[in-house]
């Protein structure tokens, strides 16, 4: 045995009690580290990450596409990360252009021009209207012919934009805000228990109180007045165990205050970096709520009204001209 050791076991002997509440106390403290420091450390480390490759994708995205699966695979790397992203990954589309936005806007806007322009100068020339035969009729008229070919490019270059606009772009657009599913219950609190961990101080100083109470017992139960040469002496020891009993409830307490100084601090970070990560997609997909949809129904609407009324002009011209003849 090692030398160190007959001293210490009639310590121990004496005070076993208090050395039972000691270690509880250390006990707690490591399952503490283990349980809810060292995952709040990684998770500050992935969230670091995540938030940084968001800022490099939103600088990229600028001049390529966004692979959303790749963004799964490579960025969410935690199983809470993951879950979140799915939920997330389900509100967002390609963002649509209105009608007078950008290249896509000013190619609408040119088939329009030219429509209106074409058709004024085929309405212009009299008679009815033939729709089924266009072509023949522009080549008959070289300035009709000439705008009939710019219509036609200015079509062609119209349907090339519009079906590639997501893929030229590269941009997504969330119907819904990332706080709705980036939440502070799901990746910090939940993950880190910290609703349990949250009692820990109150625990510890509860295990303090009773090392106090123990000692303080266990120095009464041993203090023996009935003979009065060893009154001194038990008085004593009663004073050291009374002592000892206060040192383990005044370790414990101090305990108890730095881990609630730990715990505020690790969550108010992790709020906070969770804080970060919802601006960073809310920057990248830029939601708009219901406002696009309502744009492109609004725009839908219009264009089958123009519809429907250029179609029932063209009736009434087609009914027009039978009765005459």
């Amino acid at each position: 045995m090692p030398p160190l050791m007959p001293p210490l076991m009639p310590f121990f002997t004496d005070y076993w009690h208090l050395c039972l509440v000691a270690a509880v106390i250390g006990l707690i403290a490591l399952d503490y580290a283990r349980r809810f420091i060292g995952p709040a450390l990684k998770l500050k480390t992935d969230l670091h990450r995540v938030h940084a490759q968001l800022l490099v994708l939103t600088t990229q995205s600028l001049s390529q596409p966004i692979d959303l699966a790749q963004l799964k695979n490579e960025v969410m790397g935690s199983p809470a990360l993951q879950h979140a992203w799915q939920q997330y990954a389900s509100t967002l589309q390609p963002q649509w252009q209105a009608a007078d936005a950008g290249p896509l806007g000013a190619a609408r806007q040119r088939v329009s021009h030219l429509s209106r322009a074409f058709f004024g100068h085929m309405g212009s020339s009299g008679g009815r209207l033939d729709l089924s035969n266009i072509e023949q009729l522009a080549q008959n008229d070289p300035q009709l012919a000439q705008v009939w070919r710019e219509y036609s490019q200015a079509l062609e270059s119209l349907q090339q934009l519009e079906s590639s606009a997501a893929s030229i772009s590269g941009k997504w657009q969330a119907s819904s805000h990332a706080d709705l599913y980036f939440t502070e219950q799901a990746l910090v609190d939940t993950p880190l228990q910290s609703n349990f961990y949250k009692h820990i101080p109150g625990i510890l100083t509860g295990v303090g109180i009773i090392g106090t109470f123990t000692g303080l017992i266990a120095g009464l139960v041993g203090f023996d007045v009935s003979n009065p040469e060893r009154v001194q002496t038990e008085l004593s020891q009663l004073v050291q165990t009374v002592g000892h009993a206060f040192l383990v409830s005044a370790l414990a307490i101090t305990l108890a205050m730095v881990f609630t100084w730990i715990e505020k601090s690790v969550l108010t970070g992790r709020y906070r970096q969770v804080e970060e990560l919802q601006q960073a997609l809310d920057t990248l997909f830029t939601p708009q709520g219901g406002t696009s949809s309502v744009e492109r129904l609004t725009l839908a609407t219009e264009m089958q009204a123009a519809l429907s009324y250029k179609i029932l002009n063209q009736l009434r011209a087609t009914a027009t001209g039978s009765t005459q003849r």
